[in-house]
């Protein structure tokens, strides 16, 4: 293949949703060069249709962090984005989750499922142990994530811990107070300005270790947490509908929030994140199976949990799990 560089202003690669080869391209093109100080934002943007208003997307809820390609989905048909706070969920402009190509992830076969996730399941315990093997880089994938954030990489030992304890991660974030926005890990929004992040992570849980979290809580004031089952049972010991976790300050610009958790949107991606335990997990094991029983039982009694640090100078939000901060 042959192509004319010097006659053309860009090149679309065709990746099939295997991004590995079109990277190393670009890379020996020396074409990812500073990308760090370009990104806008520190998640992927949306890309205009064409005929589509300004699609001027500047929040969006932390939820969807490793599942763009569902987002992306949903808000499909939006002619514009919230400008300044994330739109109302329960709004008919943030559609259903259709099941089509780009929503799922990049296991297809049932085959490399079961191999990375157990061909059997005996209790909940194996289970946890797929999530540490995941934590630890051995296995690749889970149904909520394909890879991890650099940023996030640099949490492993603490979100091993974490799992290894019963809490099954599947979003988390560092704190961060003041970092130069050309910073290469947590650097977005261009030269000149700095960035926060208020500390993070969502997991599953049990009930009874759901109540021993909010016992503990109790003497960390900055912590605030939210929960919910796959019955819809929510609680939340924050008293605010929307809080910004992540923001910058930048010449010339005001105050930049545009990563939030609220319960809105938290209420939408529960039914999402609960049905890929059965779409994605319990669909490779035989009904009947002690293995389609264990899944069964983690998706009907488990809960959603998130927790927010609001002390992004000097917080540690590990703190109330009896696990050490890197």
């Amino acid at each position: 293949m042959l192509i004319l560089l010097d006659c053309v202003s860009g090149l679309h690669i065709y990746s099939l949703n295997l991004e590995k080869a079109s990277i190393e391209i670009l890379s020996n093109l020396n074409l990812l060069k500073d990308t760090t100080i370009r990104r806008a934002l520190p998640w992927r943007p949306r890309i205009a249709k064409e005929g589509q208003k300004t699609v001027s997307e500047d929040v969006r809820p932390i939820y969807w962090a490793n599942r763009p390609r569902s987002y992306m989905a949903r808000t499909l048909h939006w002619d514009e984005f919230p400008n300044g706070r994330w739109g109302d969920s329960r709004s008919p402009a943030f559609g259903e989750l259709t099941d089509y190509h780009l929503t799922q992830l990049h296991i297809v076969d049932e085959g490399d499922r079961k191999s990375e996730w157990g061909s059997e399941l005996s209790s909940p315990a194996d289970v946890q142990a797929v999530f540490v093997k995941y934590v630890d880089g051995k296995i690749k994938r889970l149904p909520w994530c394909c890879g991890m954030e650099t940023e996030t990489s640099a949490m492993r030992p603490a979100l091993s811990s974490l799992n290894q304890a019963g809490y099954l991660t599947i979003n988390s974030q560092p704190r961060v107070n003041g970092a130069k926005s050309e910073d290469p890990v947590h650097g977005w929004g261009g030269p000149g300005g700095f960035v926060y992040q208020k500390a993070y992570v969502e997991f599953f849980c049990s009930p009874e270790q759901l109540a021993s979290l909010k016992s503990t809580l109790a003497s960390y004031p900055s912590i605030k947490y939210s929960a919910v089952n796959s019955k819809g049972e929510y609680e939340s010991s924050s008293s605010s509908a929307t809080t910004a976790v992540t923001w910058g300050v930048f010449p010339d610009r005001e105050v930049v929030q545009p990563t939030v958790v609220g319960k809105d949107a938290f209420m939408v991606w529960k039914d999402e994140c609960f049905g890929l335990w059965k779409s994605q997990w319990q669909s490779v094991y035989e009904a009947g199976s002690a293995s389609h029983g264990v899944i069964q039982q983690i998706h009907d009694s488990y809960y959603l949990v998130t927790v927010v640090d609001n002390d992004f100078v000097g917080g540690n939000i590990l703190a109330p799990f009896g696990v050490a901060a890197n």
